[in-house]
């Protein structure tokens, strides 16, 4: 019951369906996190080996003198510009 309570917290929250078959969960209280700076930079090392990712998009261009573009996306910019900050 308690993961379906953490779940009921998240972002979204529950799903209809779970909410059909867990109808009295009360989510937890998530609590408010203040220092956001990176205690340990192989902590970073370790989470982006195992969670990280990004994108490398080739497409073709018009105002390019080769005729293409690559491009290199980070899936959470915001994340990493406050990672580099500290």
């Amino acid at each position: 019951m308690k993961i379906i309570e953490i779940k009921a917290s998240m972002n979204r929250g529950l799903s209809e369906k779970l909410k059909l078959y867990f109808p009295d969960v009360v989510p937890v209280v998530r609590p408010i996190v203040e220092n956001q700076k990176v205690q340990d930079p192989n902590w970073l090392a370790g989470f982006t080996s195992g969670e990280g990712s990004f994108m490398v998009k080739i497409t073709a261009s018009q105002t390019h003198s080769i005729g293409f573009q690559v491009k290199l996306d980070f899936e959470n910019l915001v994340f990493t510009n406050q990672v580099c900050k500290n």
